[in-house]
Order: C-alpha cells, then sequence, then structure tokens
C-alpha cells in the first residue's frame, strides 16, 4: 500500500512538474470552430501556470541535507551530465512510467527539469 501511495504521489509530482517545464504551448483545440489561446492562462503571484506544488530551494536544502528527499532530473542525460544535483537520478519524462521502480520510497521526491 505505501508502494501505491509513493507511487502516486510521484507519478502526481512528476507529471505537474512536467506541465510546468513546458515552454510554450501551441493553442489548444476544442473544437473545429473554437480555438483556445493557452497564453491566455491564470497565472498564481509567481508567474506560474500550472498547479504544480512548489518547494523553495531553502526547504529542499533542509531536506536534502537532512536526507529526506530524492532528487529525479527528468531533462535529457545529455543535460544532466552536463550538470545536476548531486546524488539526483536521472529520469527523462519518456522514461519515467518504464523505471519509475528505480525511485527509492519513504523519502520525499522533488522532480525538477531546470
Amino acid at each position: 500500500m505505501k508502494k501505491i501511495l509513493s507511487l502516486t504521489a510521484f507519478l502526481t509530482v512528476t507529471l505537474s512538474v512536467l506541465a510546468a517545464c513546458q515552454n510554450a504551448a501551441p493553442p489548444v483545440r476544442i473544437d473545429a470552430a473554437k480555438t483556445v489561446d493557452s497564453s491566455a492562462e491564470k497565472t498564481d503571484s509567481h508567474g506560474h501556470t500550472d498547479d504544480a506544488p512548489r518547494i523553495t530551494l531553502a526547504d529542499a536544502k533542509k531536506d536534502f541535507d537532512a536526507g529526506n528527499v530524492v532528487f529525479v532530473d527528468t531533462r535529457a542525460e545529455s543535460a544532466y551530465k552536463s550538470e545536476h544535483i548531486k546524488g539526483a537520478i536521472n529520469m527523462p519524462m519518456e522514461a519515467v512510467e518504464l523505471r519509475y521502480k528505480e525511485i527509492p520510497t519513504g523519502k520525499k521526491i522533488i522532480a525538477y527539469c531546470s
């Protein structure tokens, strides 16, 4: 049960982060007669256009120092090799469904893309 909850939480956070990592989404087609401009989405006080959970750098570092967190770098392997958070697991967004079992359980999961 704990693994299922961890997996569900991870997938929710990962999908939210991946949505946040999209640079400029094209207009969303609702039907043949109507197009919605996705740039007209509502933003929060920090300019975020999604509802992904956020964590401050200070809180992430505090959890990292305490050993309570796993960082998952969702960028391509080349970007990961160039630079990444020490100890982060590289799992590009295309591989999450296949590799999610590689993520340790029992810790907070912080997925990042930049």
